[in-house]
């Protein structure tokens, strides 16, 4: 695994991986030449609880920046997936359908859920935000939270 800046609140760390970047409702995005493996952060996903189901889009599917492409079912909640790039589904994780808890166990590496061919990453750019500032935006929101 890359570098990881981690964050620890009470009883638990959050780890946010340096060579990704991210999107303040809660996902990464790391992108090599141009084509992005996009997540949910570790963060987001403790905040959610365990997955218990992923709807997603099929491959060749154009998504645009911030637009929900999918849904994540917890024991909790229903939430979208909202997409951090502009581009075209490459791929869907093939493991998320059987084992949906890999984004649980590992929402970096095994619980990626899809891989996008980029078409607009430099206007994209303007709305992610590097590991340091993800950082920075998750204490502030635990902080938040505490003082409720």
């Amino acid at each position: 695994m890359s570098d990881v800046l981690e964050i620890t609140y009470d009883k638990f760390i959050f780890r946010v991986k340096t060579d990704c970047l991210y999107t303040r409702e809660g996902f990464w995005a790391h992108v090599e030449n141009q084509t992005a493996t996009v997540g949910v952060t570790d963060f987001q996903q403790k905040i959610m609880g365990d997955v218990a189901y992923l709807g997603t889009v099929d491959p060749g599917t154009e998504v645009r920046q911030g637009q929900a492409f999918g849904q994540i079912e917890t024991i909790k909640a229903t939430a979208d997936i909202l997409s951090p790039v502009s581009g075209k589904v490459a791929e869907v994780n093939p493991q998320m359908q059987e084992s949906p808890f890999l984004i649980n166990q590992d929402p970096h590496g095994a619980g990626w859920i899809y891989r996008i061919d980029l078409t607009n990453l430099a206007e994209d750019m303007k709305g992610l935000i590097t590991a340091e500032a993800y950082c920075e935006f998750m204490k502030d929101r635990l902080e938040k939270e505490a003082r409720k």
